[in-house]
C-alpha cells in the first residue's frame, strides 16, 4: 500500500515554479493555460494534471494533492518519493553516508554528529575555493565567493542507510535559445553554484586515485598533479575527518544532479573512499602544508627580535604566531620604513600583523612577499 500525502503545510510548501521545472525535466508539455488559474500538462498523450498557478489560491493543497496523485500513478512510485524528488528539482543533491557500528539505524553520537557536519561543510568551503582558483592549501580567510556559497548552501534531512547526511546546493536552470531563435547556439556557462558540484565530485576522485597510486610509488607526486584537479590540503582533511564516524571499510559520497541543469555522462556522481587509503590522504595534508606556501596569509604577535639589530635600516623580523593552531616562530624579511616601525613595536611590546606567503623552513616558518604590515594594539 502506498501512502497519500495529505499534511497541508508539506502540500502548501510545493512551489509552482519548482512543479514547472520537475514536470519538464519528467517530458511533460505545457498544452495551454487556464484563465491565468494554472495550466494543463499532459505526458505522452496518457496521462494528464491541472497545475495551480499561485499558492495564493484556495484550493491550492487540493490541486497539488491531485498533481501529486497523478506524478506517482505516471512514474508508477509512491508519492512520497516523488515529493521528495520535487523538494530537490532545483538543487544538486550530495550524499554523505557513515557507515559502521556508531552509524547503525541511521543514527551518530551527538558529538560524532557535529563533527560530520563540521567536516561536511569544510568539504563544501574546499570545493568552492577551489571551483575559484586551484591550491595546495587554502589559508584561514577563504575567497569571499566561496563564503558567500556557503550561505546558500543547505542541510537537508538526515536518511537511512547507517547514517547519511546530505546537502542541498541550489542550481539556477538552464536556459536555452528556442527553436527558430535568432540567438545564435552557444553552450551557456555553468553557474557558479554547478561549478562548485562539479568541482567537489572530480576532487574527490582525484583525491582518491592519487592516494592508490602514492600508496604504490610512496611519494607525494600523485597528489602534486592532483591540485589541479581541486585537491587541497583542507579537502584531504575534511575527508579525513568524515571517515572518522566510518568504523567500516568505506566512506562513500554521491551526488544527484539538478533535473533543472543536466550534466554530461562523462561526470562521476560518487566516490567511495576505503579506509586503507585514509592515512596516507591524512599524510597528503601533513605534507602540502610542509612544501606549499599559504598564500595571503595573515600573521599576528609581538615582534621578539631582529636578524640586523637595532642599527640596521632593514631585515628580517621574527613572531611567535599561530600557524594551525599551534604557536610557531615566523620569519618576516622588512623593507626600511617597516623595519623601524617594527623595532619601535618591539621596544613598546605592542602587537603586529602582516599578511605574505608562508612557507616552511626548518622548524619555523619564512613570510614571503610581505605586505600590509601594521601595528595593531599599544598593550
Amino acid at each position: 500500500m502506498r501512502v497519500a500525502i495529505q499534511d497541508e503545510l508539506t502540500l502548501h510548501s510545493l512551489k509552482p515554479l519548482e512543479m514547472i521545472a520537475y514536470l519538464r525535466a519528467k517530458g511533460w508539455k505545457q498544452e495551454f493555460e487556464i484563465q491565468n488559474k494554472g495550466s494543463l500538462w499532459v505526458l505522452d498523450d496518457n496521462y494528464d494534471l491541472t497545475l495551480p498557478a499561485r499558492r495564493e489560491l484556495g484550493d491550492y493543497v487540493l490541486r497539488i494533492s491531485e498533481v501529486l496523485r497523478a506524478l506517482a500513478r505516471a512514474e508508477d512510485r509512491s508519492e512520497l518519493d516523488v515529493l521528495r524528488d520535487i523538494q530537490t528539482t532545483t538543487y544538486d543533491l550530495i550524499r554523505v553516508r557513515a557507515s559502521g557500528q556508531r552509524a547503525e539505524d541511521g543514527v551518530l553520537p551527538l558529538e560524532d554528529a557535529v563533527r560530520f557536519v563540521e567536516h561536511t561543510r569544510d568539504m563544501m568551503l574546499a570545493a568552492a575555493c577551489a571551483a575559484i582558483e586551484k591550491r595546495a592549501v587554502y589559508a584561514k580567510r577563504k575567497p569571499q565567493q566561496a563564503m558567500d556559497y556557503l550561505n546558500h548552501v543547505q542541510m537537508g534531512q538526515t536518511e537511512r542507510g547507517s547514517f547519511v547526511l546530505t546537502v542541498l546546493s541550489p542550481v539556477t536552470p538552464e536556459l536555452r535559445p528556442a527553436q527558430g531563435s535568432l540567438l545564435p547556439e552557444v553552450e551557456p556557462e555553468d553557474p557558479f553554484e554547478r561549478r562548485v558540484t562539479r568541482t567537489l565530485m572530480d576532487s574527490l576522485n582525484a583525491l582518491d586515485s592519487a592516494a592508490r597510486d602514492a600508496t604504490m610509488g610512496s611519494n607525494l607526486e600523485p597528489f602534486q598533479i592532483a591540485v589541479e584537479r581541486g585537491v587541497s590540503a583542507n579537502l584531504c582533511d575534511a575527508v579525513v575527518g568524515l571517515s572518522a564516524a566510518s568504523t567500516e571499510d568505506s566512506l562513500d559520497m554521491q551526488i544527484s544532479w539538478s533535473r533543472t541543469r543536466p550534466v554530461g555522462q562523462s561526470v562521476s556522481d560518487r566516490v567511495v573512499f576505503g579506509m586503507d587509503t585514509i592515512q596516507v590522504v591524512e599524510e597528503a595534508a601533513r605534507l602540502f602544508r610542509e612544501v606549499a606556501p599559504v598564500e595571503d596569509c595573515e600573521v599576528t604577535g609581538f615582534v621578539l627580535a631582529s636578524d640586523r639589530g637595532v642599527d640596521a635600516v632593514e631585515g628580517d623580523i621574527k613572531l611567535d604566531a599561530y600557524v594551525d593552531g599551534k604557536i610557531h616562530r615566523v620569519s618576516i624579511p622588512l623593507g626600511p620604513a617597516e623595519y623601524r616601525i617594527a623595532l619601535k613595536a618591539h621596544d613598546e611590546r605592542r602587537i603586529v600583523t602582516c599578511v605574505g606567503d608562508l612557507i616552511k623552513q626548518g622548524r619555523g616558518y619564512r613570510l614571503q612577499n610581505p605586505h600590509h604590515f601594521k601595528v595593531l594594539s599599544t598593550e
